[in-house]
């Protein structure tokens, strides 16, 4: 397969506001779709912490943005594209490809700097072949392969690649305690991995794993019931001995007052 590399440049300000038309988005299968959203809101939740999917102005982070390529076809008004299942872009002017409904790298001056497929059935042959080639010309700096079923597909559950030389080279896989396997990305400074059938982020300079931010809600509500509870046993500790005390001063009154009686100060009723 052969594609004509554009060359990158900065365009007109008449160019970069066109918008490029809607297209179809072809539904994903759910091999793809949970993995592929998963890793998609972990790289939103570390990269852009705070910022919701289009909220953040120089980091674009998006699954289906497809990347245009080559010269439109006058007769279809059709431009050549690929859409990867993510894609990762430093500083790059997010509102205006969010205006134009795709990415160019040649209206944007550079290609997204970080590309993940996440493989199926159906497109697992595209991702390593025409697709990679594709990502390949037009120079996008790490191209990953994420394997949901850990290797079936593409041979290995994670593959990480950079451009060395113009040509795609595999990061080293390092295998971990526990039976995971994984590679880091220098660009977005993440180690990807795979273990007990499931991805991870891990910070690499700690060896951390990053939490994706529904499991941070979810033990941040477990924590809160805990933390409710301990102080609902706290206060029912607290009511008891107040119960105590209050049971102790009205003996200490009544055997005061009966000392009281035996030394005549006080006269019965």
């Amino acid at each position: 397969m052969t594609i004509a590399n554009p060359a990158l440049g900065q365009a007109s300000e008449s160019e970069l506001w066109e918008p490029y038309p809607e297209l179809e988005r072809a539904p994903k299968d759910m091999l793809q779709s949970r993995p592929a959203n998963y890793l998609k809101e972990m790289l939103l939740s570390i990269l852009t912490p705070g910022a919701s999917y289009q909220d953040h102005s120089s980091i674009l982070i998006g699954d289906q943005i497809p990347i245009y390529y080559g010269t439109t076809d006058p007769a279809s008004n059709r431009t050549p594209h690929v859409i990867p299942d993510c894609l990762v872009a430093l500083d790059v002017d997010c509102d205006a490809i969010w205006q134009r409904v795709g990415y160019d790298p040649l209206q944007n001056g550079k290609p997204p700097d970080f590309v993940i497929e996440v493989a199926s059935r159906s497109t697992h042959r595209r991702d390593t072949l025409q697709k990679r080639e594709v990502y390949r010309m037009l120079e996008v700096p790490e191209y990953w392969r994420f394997d949901p079923t850990g290797g079936r597909y593409y041979g290995r559950a994670i593959i990480g690649e950079h451009l060395v030389n113009g040509q795609y080279e595999a990061f080293p896989l390092i295998r971990y305690d526990g039976a995971a396997v994984g590679a880091t990305s220098p660009i977005l400074n993440l180690n990807f991995r795979w273990r007990e059938r499931r991805f991870w982020v891990h910070d690499p300079a700690t060896g951390e794993a990053y939490q994706h931010p529904q499991e941070m809600t979810a033990r941040l509500r477990e924590s809160n019931y805990r933390l409710q509870g301990a102080n609902e046993r706290l206060q029912g500790r607290t009511d008891r001995l107040q119960g105590a005390k209050d049971r102790l001063q009205e003996e200490n009154d009544r055997l005061q007052a009966e000392i009281r009686r035996l030394r005549g100060e006080e006269t019965p009723d």
